[in-house]
């Protein structure tokens, strides 16, 4: 009795602590300024994780880009006042070519990238790229790679705003942040989750294929096989990868597809073993009620038909 409740124990941590894994994301905006605001807009409605990236990236640049023209800078000097023409048409230029850097560093984080390991840089960095040069760029982005404009407390950073004709916070504004690159990683949760459900029916497994070649006849093991089995069919179930829109096209985490099928095939396993054991241990019932026909010789020399019935108590 005791290693049915602690079986059971292991089985509904592991179902609970799988179920509660996606409500610890972090959830982020593609702006820290503005937040989704070009988003919402432009189609009525928040991004979601399956949102494409080029998409909600360029939505947000087009929208800054144009809240920005309208603004009013009657009180800037004729030479910022070219500055900054030349750098919302830089921005256009950059968002309609849609080659943005990538968050290779921050699982499940939106978070700013400056210029990614592939050399791709961001909007603000390609802003300063084009005017103030690509080595001006590359000092700013050993220093501030992952961080926010807004938090740039930098020399270079703050001359390159007073020429250019945008504010710091006009400079964030523009500034998006990046989604996760997809990689091969399971969380710990779900491999921890797999490896205790998916001994535990090994264990069970083995027992049940005892139990029906020596005919034993006890439920308690099939049973609890039936109960981890199906909780294993629904982990899998739960955690099967969805495809991720990334630059190449669509993504599957290869890793956590085959512990998912793992984690369906062996919870399939264990509840087609369960059921087995249990359905041929069922010990038929007795007929408490039985009869007979029969033949007796008469005294006729004959030969006679009798009926009995029997009555079992």
């Amino acid at each position: 009795m005791m290693i049915s409740r602690f079986i059971l124990t292991i089985f509904v941590l592991t179902i609970f602590t799988s179920c509660n894994r996606k409500s610890n994301e972090i959830e982020q905006t593609v702006n820290a300024v503005i937040g989704d605001i070009s988003f919402m807009e432009t189609f009525g409605q928040q991004p979601t994780n399956e949102t494409d990236e080029n998409k909600r990236l360029q939505t947000h640049l087009k929208y800054v880009e144009k809240l920005l023209r309208r603004k009013d800078i009657s009180s800037l000097t004729n030479e910022q006042k070219e500055n900054r023409l030349k750098m919302l048409d830089l921005l256009h230029e950059y968002w309609t070519a849609g080659v943005f850097p990538k968050n290779y560093d921050y699982p499940d984080q939106r978070m700013p990238c400056f210029i990614d390991k592939d050399g791709n840089i961001c909007a603000v960095g390609y802003l300063i790229e084009q005017t103030a040069g690509r080595q001006t760029a590359e000092e700013i982005n050993s220093k501030f790679k992952y961080e926010y404009l807004l938090a740039m407390n930098d020399q270079t950073v703050d001359r390159w705003i007073q020429s250019s004709g945008l504010t710091k916070e006009e400079c964030a504004m523009v500034q998006p942040t990046y989604g996760s690159t997809p990689t091969d990683i399971i969380s710990p949760t779900y491999s921890i989750s797999s490896s205790l459900i998916c001994g535990l029916n090994l264990s069970l497994n083995t027992i049940n294929g005892i139990q029906i070649s020596k005919g034993a006849n006890s439920k308690i093991i099939p049973i609890l096989g039936l109960i981890t089995g199906a909780g294993q069919i629904t982990l899998g179930t739960l955690n099967y990868p969805k495809e991720q829109i990334t630059w190449g096209g669509t993504y599957v985490n290869p890793g956590q597809r085959n512990l998912t099928l793992i984690n369906i095939g062996l919870g399939t396993a264990t509840m087609i073993l369960s059921s087995w054991n249990l359905i041929t241990n069922i010990k038929p019932k007795e007929k408490s009620l039985s009869w007979n026909i029969y033949s007796f010789p008469t005294q006729n020399s004959n030969m006679g038909l009798g009926l009995s019935l029997t009555k079992r108590l």
